[in-house]
């Protein structure tokens, strides 16, 4: 289903709230109040395991593919990943299109010990900082929606963050692994029509060397589909949907379960 808004629409009002955010609270200002959030990140290391597949679990209150995809509370969620053996934790933090929020992200890292990368369309080093002052553990820095990646990554270890750094082609991969990416993910979705193809990570897989972490993002609906992803070698699967599209606390564990179970234990080399 072709979704009603455009990828270059949404960059644009990102752009635009964000000039506001920026207005609103100077880089200064947040730079000044860093030394309350200085712990070091441990995003990397929770999703290298030596035999099983990790699960990011994802708090996704809509999308603008899917729209309206959960009313489910934040401190609702944050139970649910804790309890069910989330390796890490994705917040997203968009607000037009996503329902997320810099909210979110504040209260999630006062309810979990668990690593929390944020996810939103980063366009400016500004983005990284408020995500350290807000408790995140890392960014999602996106091929051709951040400026600079070699910029964004030595940011990050400046912040003692951590970072994905998403791919969508074989270009993309390439090119972060010599920006000198160690944790690069790979969306299975189509930007021009939102649409998901589990195969891009297939295709993509083998361009990432062992000893880079890799993450394969968007389109699980099932276990099934993770197994189907945890064969081509990945360490990690974001899942966003599948979890929160469940109507009640119970069966989002459930889900939650069902899909981090699936791939214990099917933790392979990458060919």
């Amino acid at each position: 289903m072709k979704s009603p808004v455009t990828f270059k629409e949404i960059l644009n009002h990102r752009h635009e709230d964000l000039k506001e955010e920026m207005d609103a609270i100077p880089l200064k200002t947040i730079k000044d109040n860093l030394k309350s959030n200085s712990k070091a990140s441990k995003f990397k290391n929770s999703l290298e395991h030596p035999e099983d597949v990790a699960v990011i679990c994802e708090f996704k209150p809509s999308s603008p593919s899917k729209g309206h995809i959960s009313d489910t509370k934040i401190e609702d969620a944050m139970d649910v990943f804790n309890e069910s053996g989330a390796s890490a934790i994705s917040i997203l933090t968009e607000t037009r299109y996503f329902n997320g929020s810099l909210n979110n992200l504040k209260s999630a890292s006062k309810l979990t010990k668990l690593p929390i990368i944020r996810k939103d369309f980063i366009i400016n080093e500004y983005q990284i900082y408020q995500a350290k002052i807000e408790g995140a553990s890392a960014v999602l820095l996106m091929n051709d929606v951040y400026p600079d990646i070699k910029q964004g990554i030595s940011l990050c270890e400046e912040l003692e963050m951590d970072y994905i750094v998403e791919c969508r082609s074989k270009e993309d991969v390439l090119h972060s692994l010599n920006c000198g990416a160690e944790v690069i993910g790979i969306n299975n979705r189509n930007f021009s029509d939102f649409s998901i193809n589990l195969k891009t990570t297939e295709k993509l897989a083998h361009h990432v060397p062992e000893g880079v972490v890799l993450v394969s993002e968007s389109g699980v609906k099932d276990p099934g589909d993770a197994k189907q992803l945890a064969g081509h070698g990945v360490d990690a699967i974001l899942i966003g949907t599948a979890i929160m599209g469940v109507n009640n606390k119970y069966g989002m564990l459930k889900a939650a379960e069902n899909l981090i179970n699936s791939v214990k234990g099917s933790r392979i080399d990458r060919k």
